[in-house]
């Protein structure tokens, strides 16, 4: 059984992480299952990670293999940011995660991904891939629905990106799976207290 690390309303680089996200027409309430803030070469702020899953759980391999709604959330902290920009970061940390064989089979529909993002995000605004089954990973921007792209073990390529045995950070990795709680780097708690 998953107990949430707590139970009060999360803060990540000055962005409320809700614990929910109500059900819909198209999906069970969602929990969190973790988040974290991607920090690019140990001092850039790039987004705050939020992943969302019906049935939260700390086993990486369980939660990918899980045939459930799931929501990767990105959500920018950066002034600017391009979409494509996001977007290869992304197809890079893939090549990481996966076989060579693998991303060969992958290539046309990340690159499909890599087309959908391709757009300028500025600070606060978010997109998100999300698994929903029986169609595929779908792709929304700023709450716009861009597409849906079939394949569970494309969804599952992208997940590992945060969740895999190479993951973005290993603390990053940690705070999505739910084994322990975002807090910022001392540099910056020191300053928000002055």
């Amino acid at each position: 059984m998953f107990f949430p690390l707590s139970v009060h309303a999360l803060t990540i680089g000055g962005y409320e992480v809700p614990q929910v996200i109500p059900a819909s027409s198209q999906h069970a309430e969602l929990k969190l299952n973790g988040a974290s803030m991607r920090i690019l070469y140990g001092v850039v702020d790039t987004y705050v990670g939020k992943l969302y899953v019906e049935n939260p759980v700390t086993d990486a391999a369980a939660l990918i293999a899980a045939d459930e709604y799931k929501r990767m959330v990105f959500q920018v902290v950066l002034k600017r940011v391009s979409g494509r920009r996001m977007a290869t970061a992304m197809y890079e940390a893939l090549q990481l995660n996966t076989t060579r064989e693998e991303a060969k089979r992958l290539e046309t529909r990340v690159q499909q991904i890599v087309k959908m993002f391709d757009t300028r995000f500025t600070k606060g605004e978010n997109g998100y891939i999300e698994w929903v089954p029986g169609q595929g990973s779908r792709v929304v921007v700023r709450g716009e629905v861009k597409g849906v792209i079939p394949g569970k073990d494309l969804y599952d390529a992208i997940l590992r990106i945060w969740i895999g045995d190479n993951p973005v950070g290993a603390s990053f990795k940690r705070q999505v799976l739910g084994l322990e709680e975002y807090q910022a780097p001392k540099s910056v708690r020191k300053k928000g207290r002055r």
